[in-house]
């Protein structure tokens, strides 16, 4: 068993010379046994190990005997303690959590705090072989891919498991040749959790078909860990491509894009941009990724958080905030009445069009009002939103700039820029209404008329 512990810390790179580790022992064979076989093989290592022992308070007198026994082990190895108790089932009331996920939380929430206390490197647990086959087995159950299937990792963070490879059978024969005193939990045997039933019924039962099946079920695990490395690294690769815009409230990306990778990549490209934007490993279950990925032009979806999920017609958008917005389609270049209105109902916009002299004394320049030079009528006017590689030379600005940058520098929400109208002479762009003209085709106080340009919104009326 040494060998095997001191393995798969060098393997998987888990402790290092000089580090501060934490210990999560709870009394039982497995953490006892970790303990023990820790301060063995790293005696040379300048190792400091705390011991960390969390009472649930389950099950009463023998919780508390527990507790006393791992904090007077740890004095006898002459390592520090420290024993926290907490009425996990009285968070569980309150919070409709099940045992299981409960003490998990609580008691991961301690270790870390212990750990950041003590400026440790690593927190380790005794999760073991038999660990990660019951584990294989309750997320196969459930149903899962590679990612689920890949099961408990060496390491998670500061998290690592050094036992993993390790076997029950061998644990409990390491702790009766070396005389390593344990305490049994008598849950273990209780029948109403789902893992003590696969524990206690399902792998005795498959290993009629499969004596090796603990071996077998850890195979499987390690497999399915490293291709799901390769697809996560993958799926991060493709994020570059699909021309995402983040922020604190919303994030979007080319729905397009999306759609020309591989179904498998499709749906961790979503889970990976929903778990980054929420900060929340996991966020989408299969079920809502699904969801997603079939939202429909105009189709808002309500997910848990809140966090809600739209489709724009042209992107995918993630939004911390309720969507509510109307879809527009792209629309084709449509000519202005020079002089004249031109209506646009699928924008809800009209356009007036009036050539004037220049200096008019009435008109007044606002967001939705402008006036340009008359060599913009060298070519005709036209009206339409915006298209792909859109690209102008905002006023003030040396250069040419793509609409998309200008639209993300100006902060303008994604849902929004399908409403833009962007008025053209010929080809090129002149004017992005409501926000910004082109450089030099604005009126200026050497000009003798002037073409202005008014957009309002649509009356309904022509």
């Amino acid at each position: 068993m040494k060998k095997k512990v001191l393995s798969a810390i060098k393997k998987y790179r888990l402790v290092s010379p000089g580090d501060v580790l934490i210990a999560a022992v709870s009394g039982g064979p497995d953490s006892m046994a970790m303990l023990h076989v820790l301060r063995e093989i790293l005696k040379e290592w300048g190792i400091k190990i705390h011991v960390a022992h969390f009472n649930h308070m389950f099950r009463g007198a023998e919780s508390e005997e527990e507790a006393s026994f791992v904090a007077k082990r740890a004095a006898q190895m002459g390592l520090d303690c420290t024993v926290e108790t907490c009425d996990v089932p009285l968070y569980l009331k309150e919070t409709g959590l099940s045992p299981e996920e409960g003490a998990r939380t609580l008691r991961y929430d301690f270790l870390r705090r212990v750990a950041k206390s003590l400026n440790a490197d690593a927190i380790c647990t005794a999760h073991h072989a038999n660990d990660q086959a019951e584990t294989v087995l309750l997320h196969l159950l459930r149903g899962a891919g590679p990612e689920g299937l890949a099961a408990i990792s060496p390491r998670e963070g500061n998290l690592v498991r050094p036992m993993l490879e390790v076997s029950k059978e061998e644990i409990l024969a390491y702790c009766a040749e070396n005389n390593v005193e344990y305490r049994w939990d008598s849950s273990n045997n209780e029948s109403i959790y789902t893992r003590n039933r696969i524990r206690l019924h399902l792998i005795p039962y498959l290993k009629q078909f499969n004596p090796r099946i603990v071996e077998t079920l850890v195979r499987t695990a390690d497999i399915c860990r490293q291709e799901n490395d390769l697809l996560q690294e993958l799926a991060r690769a493709a994020k570059d491509q699909i021309d995402m815009e983040a922020g604190s409230q919303q994030v979007s990306m080319s729905f397009a894009k999306i759609k020309l990778f591989h179904p498998a990549l499709q749906r961790r490209l979503v889970r990976l941009v929903a778990d980054e934007f929420t900060g929340r490993q996991g966020y989408l279950s299969f079920d809502h990724t699904e969801e997603v990925l079939r939202l429909k032009q105009g189709k808002v979806l309500s997910l848990p958080g809140p966090l809600y999920a739209g489709h724009t017609g042209r992107e995918l958008v993630f939004s911390k905030k309720k969507l509510s917005f109307q879809m527009f389609k792209s629309v084709d270049p449509v000519p202005l009445s020079v002089p004249g209105i031109t209506y646009l109902p699928t924008l809800g916009l009209e356009i007036e069009v009036k050539i004037t002299p220049w200096p008019d004394p009435s008109f007044y320049k606002d967001r939705y009002s402008c006036a340009f030079k008359t060599d913009v009528l060298g070519q005709p006017l036209f009206v339409r939103n915006r298209a792909r590689g859109d690209r102008f030379q905002p006023k003030g600005m040396p250069g040419e700039k793509k609409l998309k940058d200008f639209f993300i520098d100006e902060k303008i929400p994604s849902t929004e820029r399908d409403r833009i109208p962007i008025i053209l002479s010929g080809d090129k762009i002149i004017w992005v209404a409501g926000y910004r003209t082109v450089e030099g085709r604005e009126v200026t106080s050497h000009d003798k008329q002037a073409v202005v340009i008014l957009v309002k919104k649509y009356n309904g009326h022509k």
